[in-house]
């Protein structure tokens, strides 16, 4: 592992230790990463910002009971959509609820997102954005995390609270969907999706 990849982890063990000043530098390395995710789950800021909020609030108050963790942004993650599907909950229910079809999920991105600045404005970007928009929310999320937050599968199991095998299909059936809007190969979509990114 890369230094720059062990700070969150050195940051994440000194905040169990008390630090708050750890604390506040998972905030300041995560909150465009949870902003950017949370926005997606649901387009109101404010919202996604007083949950990030209430994340940190509830880590710091309860850190006594947490343990180390491999990768704090995908602890973060899921915790950050538990915490927006329970705020949009009716009162009284407090386990968190099941992605419903009625959630959606939005890749436009944000004016504050540092891939508006990257985006090239071809016609093959815009192309590609409108057939995404196409996709059920879950397979838009299932993109999102996978090549824009580069996620393995394992990972995106956890963050949408399904399978690792449920993950790889759920993976082929959106690629296959988006092959067949745009009608190109699976191997240039997967480029036309890095390139996007990039």
């Amino acid at each position: 592992m890369n230094e720059l990849a062990a700070q969150p982890i050195t940051w994440w063990k000194s905040f169990l230790e008390g630090d708050k000043d750890a604390l506040s530098a998972l905030y300041r390395h995560y909150f465009p990463v949870l902003y950017e995710y949370g926005v997606r789950l649901h387009d109101q800021e404010e919202l996604v910002k007083d949950c990030i909020q209430d994340l940190f609030v509830k880590l710091w108050t309860n850190r006594s009971t947490l343990q180390e963790a491999r990768d704090p942004r995908l602890y973060l993650l899921i915790a950050l959509r538990g915490g927006i599907y329970n705020k949009l909950k009716p009162a009284g229910v407090r386990k968190v609820i099941p992605y419903e079809a009625h959630h959606d999920f939005r890749l436009t991105f944000s004016a504050e997102s540092a891939y508006v600045k990257k985006e090239a404005a071809g016609l093959q970007s815009k192309q590609l954005l409108e057939a995404l928009e196409k996709l059920s929310a879950r397979q838009k999320e299932i993109i999102y995390l996978r090549f824009y937050e580069e996620m393995e599968y394992e990972d995106i199991s956890a963050v949408m609270g399904i399978t690792v095998k449920a993950a790889y299909k759920l993976y082929a059936r959106a690629i296959e969907a988006l092959r067949g809007i745009l009608n190109i190969s699976v191997s240039a979509l997967l480029v036309l999706l890095a390139q996007h990114k990039a």
